[in-house]
């Protein structure tokens, strides 16, 4: 198949991450993946390193006709066979240029769990016959698509996946020792680039409480913006047990540091932070919403707690904390079920499939 790979993103994320992840096994399958991109985007950048064909394409916003236009003649001169936009811009951008150059089959992933906005131009966007299909990254995006009126015949569920190196024992020595962490004392972690709703101030919170009974335990909050805590850590008086790193591109490194892995958040897709964490055997805390259920069983696989809960939260963690045997056995557990469930080769297979029943027999 000739497969055209659309996103506006432009910073590195976990969305991106999938996309490039999933164009090198569709690439390695046989197919010619060719990725249009913004210009100076992390993605583009990277997929070049990797090998896989990129072409420039500035995004400015939905229904940017130009934009449409130099996408629809590129799917021609790359006789296009399907066209399969990442991103919500990609999305609008990609109805238009579809159209245009008559391919044969186009798709849209959807990768958050907002519920979608009623008024005219949503409609037309997410209702669109145009739309051959639609891939959610989970249960629960499916269920929001579905709810907007989606045929769920039109919906494919494919998981974001895990297709990274573990870290090593020596990882573990490094990280603790450049980021002044203490070698023996357990270690808390969350990765999420800073936002609202990726909940980290209501780990902050719990944190205080953990430490007042756990002097021991020492936080780590990775990600984009993560610094902006600061003041609240300050505040706090968890100066000397929380470090901030900001923007991180050594995951594997970092987890490998780590004890316990906590998902804060108030609303989740998917959770693939979570799933690389309990795939390098950590011990998990996630909030029962959007699709980290789909990866935590609790009390079985990991801990599931209510979003915007620091008491629970910190009630979570001291269970873990005090219960060591308990919670090798979980993490266990959790590292068997997500690398059994959500890895890149039967995503890609799976992948590959809904494309070929996409595409039109003569195509």
């Amino acid at each position: 198949m000739r497969i055209m790979y659309l996103t506006e993103s432009t910073g590195w994320s976990g969305g991106a991450q999938q996309v490039l992840w999933m164009a090198g096994a569709l690439q390695k399958r046989g197919h010619e993946l060719l990725l249009a991109c913004q210009p100076g985007s992390d993605i583009l950048e990277r997929s070049r390193a990797a090998g896989l064909p990129t072409e420039e394409v500035r995004m400015r916003q939905d229904y940017d006709v130009p934009a449409a236009y130099r996408v629809a003649e590129l799917l021609k001169k790359h006789r296009t066979e399907l066209l399969h936009a990442q991103h919500s811009t990609a999305h609008a951008l990609g109805l238009m240029a579809a159209w245009w150059a008559r391919v044969p089959a186009f798709a849209v992933t959807r990768r958050v769990v907002f519920p979608l906005k009623k008024n005219v131009f949503s409609r037309l966007k997410y209702l669109s016959r145009r739309i051959d299909g639609y891939v959610a990254i989970s249960e629960a995006v499916k269920n929001e698509l579905s709810k907007a009126g989606v045929g769920p015949e039109r919906i494919e569920i494919i998981p974001s996946v895990m297709n990274q190196r573990d870290g090593t024992p020596q990882d573990r020595l490094d990280v603790r020792r450049e980021l002044r962490l203490a070698a023996e004392r357990p270690l808390i972690t969350t990765i999420a680039n800073y936002a609202d709703f990726k909940g980290q101030d209501y780990l902050v919170q719990a944190a205080v409480d953990v430490v007042k009974k756990f002097p021991g335990a020492q936080f780590l909050l990775a990600g984009r913006d993560t610094e902006k805590l600061q003041p609240l850590v300050d505040q706090s008086g968890l100066t000397a047990s929380i470090r901030l790193t900001g923007f991180r591109t050594d995951v594997p490194r970092l987890l490998a540091a780590s004890d316990i892995f906590v998902l804060p958040s108030l609303q989740e897709a998917a959770g693939t932070a979570l799933r690389e964490a309990m795939a390098a055997g950590l011990a998990c805390i996630g909030t029962n919403v959007g699709g980290i259920p789909e990866s935590i069983a609790d009390g079985e696989t990991g801990l599931l707690v209510p979003p915007a809960d620091a008491g629970a939260l910190a009630l979570a963690i001291l269970r873990l904390l005090e219960n060591p045997q308990k919670t090798r056995t979980m993490a266990v557990r959790g590292r068997a079920f997500v690398r059994e469930n959500f890895t890149l080769e039967p995503a890609s297979v799976k992948m590959e499939a809904f494309y070929e029943r996409l595409l039109p027999v003569n195509a």
